[in-house]
């Protein structure tokens, strides 16, 4: 039986997004290149993609050019990781901290990612859970103000 990446493991792999942009990027070091990953929803964000590039370029790149730096500001709150570890399967709760659009707006959102972790210690399936209309109202917003929609 294969041996996955533990409570532990995986909350300092999400606790890198509480130090944009550097963080950001060290997370993306724990997603292996194929990832199979999906936003759900109706929004200008969701979409399933099947490599990490494709993946970051369609929604990360993207929504980087709307936020003030430093970006993305995400934490794990207390007990917001689930872990099983017969599947490789783990909930990770984040909100984000201190992320406002260009124009100042915040951005306060709340996530649910569902991760399937390889026995190497890298994500390699992904959902994503968020409120769509809080997205659409505030990014959204801050892509017309940009005129880039």
């Amino acid at each position: 039986m294969p041996t996955y990446p533990d409570r532990k493991y995986i909350a300092d792999v999400f606790r890198l997004f509480y130090d944009p942009p550097e963080g950001t990027k060290k997370f993306f070091d724990y997603v292996d290149e194929n990832v199979k990953w999906q936003v759900t929803g109706q929004h200008r964000f969701s979409g399933s993609w099947t490599t990490k590039k494709d993946y970051y370029d369609a929604t990360w790149a993207n929504i980087n050019l709307l936020l003030s730096e430093p970006g993305y500001k995400l934490e794990v709150p207390e007990g917001g990781v689930i872990v099983d570890s017969e599947t490789g399967w783990s909930v990770i709760e984040m909100k984000t901290v201190d992320t406002k659009t260009k124009a100042g707006v915040p951005y306060n959102q709340h996530y649910s990612w569902h991760c399937r972790w390889n026995p190497e210690g890298k994500i390699v399936e992904a959902k994503a859970f968020l409120d769509a209309d809080h997205l659409e109202k505030v990014l959204g917003g801050e892509q017309r103000r940009q005129g880039l929609v």
